[in-house]
């Protein structure tokens, strides 16, 4: 199932959300109060994997005013896997260490509201992001990554501790659906969505009937020769 189907009804954080969001950028780790989603939509993996639960979850983490950490990996997995077989936080935590989409000495607890470096970093090495000279030396460190994100337009101005909200979550992984997907009118009239989508490495609609796989070279996403500021 596309992933707009999913983020179409999530419904904007509120002021009381926002001020609580600001706080999050100062030296404290604000800690969220909600249970998580994965808990009350996905207590295992089968019943989370559901389409009606996926929608569920993407529809009901838009009103949150603040994402943690076990959501945000969640929505990670759900993402690039169209899955997240994944049993609990520790799971997820060792699933994306795997991939080293996180660092190794990642230890935040799953209830921490997730910060912007630590999405930045995973979305950087998943997308396959080089970056400038800096982020090529050092790697995607939380720092250099949010500010790959930032110059590619996933991002604004911010810092890699301060939180997000739930609908400021799901609209980053709206961008980076916009940014895989490309731009529709670049795109020959007779192709569908759902085969431009999978072709640039987004999950299959599993509702759809199968469709042939266009190979799509992530390069075309990665390469980037500036150099970094100052």
């Amino acid at each position: 199932m596309r992933f707009e189907r999913y983020i179409a009804r999530a419904v904007p954080a509120t002021a009381v959300g926002l001020l609580v969001l600001a706080a999050v950028g100062g030296c404290q780790a604000a800690h969220v109060s909600q249970p998580p989603l994965t808990a009350q939509i996905a207590p295992t993996p089968a019943a989370g994997n559901a389409s009606s639960a996926q929608i569920e979850f993407w529809h009901a983490l838009g009103a949150r005013p603040l994402t943690s950490n076990d959501d945000a990996l969640h929505g990670l997995l759900l993402y690039f896997d169209g899955k997240d077989d994944a049993t609990d936080y520790a799971a997820r935590v060792e699933a994306l260490k795997a991939r080293k989409w996180l660092p190794a000495g990642f230890k935040e607890p799953a209830d921490q509201a997730v910060r912007r470096g630590t999405v930045a970093e995973a979305l950087c090495r998943a997308l396959k992001f080089k970056g400038g000279v800096t982020m090529r030396l050092l790697g995607p460190t939380p720092r250099y990554a949010l500010r790959e994100l930032e110059y590619r337009g996933l991002l604004p101005d911010s810092s890699p501790n301060q939180g997000f909200s739930g609908a400021e979550f799901v609209g980053v992984m709206g961008k980076v659906e916009d940014l895989r997907t490309g731009n529709p009118a670049d795109v020959p009239a007779d192709t569908l969505p759902e085969e431009v989508r999978v072709a640039r490495g987004g999950a299959a609609d599993l509702l759809a009937p199968r469709i042939s796989v266009i190979p799509f070279d992530a390069a075309d996403l990665a390469e980037d020769d500036r150099v970094d500021p100052a």
